[in-house]
């Protein structure tokens, strides 16, 4: 069996070899064939592809290289034969250039789907990483790239742009499940801040879908990792975009970010006032369900956690259905501390017992229930207990337990002074809490005054005529006819 067509794996790499090539050159020499590129191996022949792989400079010719790693990946199928792919796309991330990616951004998003096959997504999700980090510094090393982007115009320098590599690089991070990897993904490839979509994600028609995955994937490995904020705000910017039709993307980033406003804030989220009223209502109305479990959770005044946590029950089904299960048992352990601060609304203190009874907290999980009798009968725990230790768990410096033996829950209002805390709860004890606040004062004042001082600057420079400069703001209008 002929295992090496020379010809078709020659013609590339003769091309490769005459490199750096012109812009011309590139785009009529090398691109045609990469457009119709097919593996030329029956199977993984690591001769001949270490062979083709030492004859490319990565640096040199990119694309060239880039899609002998790709052939690599493909062919691949044992530990050993991994190991050589993985190798081929670490050198490409190291030595690869963004300058050469430009002439043909397609090649990024085989790259991408490529990598995105191989079977082991941790291994996936690093190769990615590599890749992405290696493009974000090169962007941001040359963010005059980006000088043609609406958004460089408004101020932003990072010159980084949205990829196909980041995209697949966040999805197999969520796949992987690995905390190191969220971590790095997080910090290193979502964290840094893009200056538009760029040219770099296909054609202008798959940009929108890429900035909504993007967004998706990127609020995902932000909760994992307990980035609350991070991961709304993520969520909220799949709906930045106008649209004619709703996505299933918009539905799903909905839902979620549902769960977890409401695990975070205890409300029920918001549009963007910017976004179609009728698209809204086609979202809400397909996700019905986590609209009422909204409503449910967030009823008017001081209630019970039964409706809400009922409500949750009855939803299990939709919610491992949608793959929110993680978010609803977080939702389901935060809203108890919700439910006690809007008792802080109505009273100032109440015993454990009584808030207990108000929020009806012997109906939440962490409530456990041991059996009596053989397990036949049952006994909940102390009901207070639990509760008590929940508060202590909120670390809410608004709602302070007494280490007596009282177990009376004191409601401090979020302004109150150091005085009407606990033992000078927040800042310390004594003068040196006073002093902190001293100095927070005199910071805040010394603020003020600048600004004071900035905003008359700016008047006398916004002014456009003697009259105004000399008072004519305070006189009273008058009609010159």
């Amino acid at each position: 069996m002929n295992l090496f067509r020379s010809s078709a794996y020659n013609s590339l790499v003769s091309v490769a070899e005459r490199a750096p090539l012109s812009l011309a050159k590139t785009q009529t020499v090398l691109v045609p064939i990469l457009q119709g590129w097919r593996t030329p191996l029956d199977e993984f022949n690591a001769d001949e592809l270490n062979r083709a792989l030492g004859r490319v400079n990565p640096a040199q010719c990119t694309l060239a290289y880039a899609q002998l790693a790709i052939d690599c990946v493909v062919l691949c199928r044992t530990v050993e034969q991994a190991t050589l792919a993985a190798q081929a796309i670490r050198r490409l991330a190291a030595e690869g250039r963004l300058e050469q990616f430009q002439e043909y951004p397609a090649m990024l998003q085989r790259l991408a789907d490529t990598v995105g096959r191989i079977g082991d997504h941790a291994l996936a999700c690093e190769l990615l990483a590599d890749v992405a980090e290696s493009l974000i510094a090169q962007m941001a090393a040359d963010p005059i790239s980006t000088g043609q982007d609406p958004v460089q115009r408004l101020g932003r320098t990072s010159g980084v742009r949205l990829t196909a590599v980041h995209i697949e690089c966040a999805r197999q991070c969520i796949l992987a499940r690995r905390t190191a990897l969220h971590q790095r993904v997080a910090s290193r490839v979502l964290g840094v801040p893009l200056d538009a979509l760029g040219s770099l994600v296909g054609a202008s028609g798959q940009r929108g879908r890429a900035f909504l995955e993007y967004s998706y994937y990127s609020g995902m490995v932000f909760a994992a990792l307990g980035a609350a904020d991070e991961a709304l705000r993520a969520w909220q910017r799949v709906f930045a975009l106008p649209a004619r039709h709703v996505s299933a993307i918009a539905i799903a980033a909905y839902k979620r970010r549902t769960l977890l406003h409401l695990a975070k804030h205890g409300t029920k989220p918001r549009m963007p006032p910017f976004f179609a009223a009728v698209h809204a209502r086609a979202i809400e109305g397909h996700a019905a369900m986590y609209v009422a479990l909204a409503e449910v959770c967030c009823p008017p005044g001081i209630t019970s956690l039964a409706p809400a946590l009922a409500k949750v029950s009855d939803m299990r089904s939709v919610l491992a259905g949608d793959e929110n299960m993680g978010l609803a048992h977080h939702l389901v352990h935060e809203l108890p501390a919700h439910y006690i601060r809007r008792c802080g609304l109505v009273y100032s203190s109440l015993h454990v017992d009584r808030l207990a009874e108000l929020i009806g907290f012997s109906a939440h999980p962490l409530v456990a229930v041991r059996s009596r009798g053989g397990g036949v009968a049952t006994e909940p725990v102390d009901v207070a207990g639990a509760l008590a230790r929940y508060i202590r768990a909120m670390n809410d410096p608004s709602v302070v337990l007494d280490d007596s033996s009282s177990m009376v829950v004191r409601f401090v209002p979020v302004r109150a002074t150091v005085s009407a805390l606990p033992n000078n709860a927040l800042l310390g004890h004594g003068d040196g809490a006073e002093r902190q606040w001293a100095e927070a004062v005199e910071q805040k004042v010394a603020e003020a005054t600048a600004l004071r001082v900035r905003l008359e600057e700016l008047d006398r420079h916004l002014a456009l005529t003697r009259e105004y400069v000399v008072g004519s703001r305070d006189k009273t209008l008058t009609n010159s006819s």
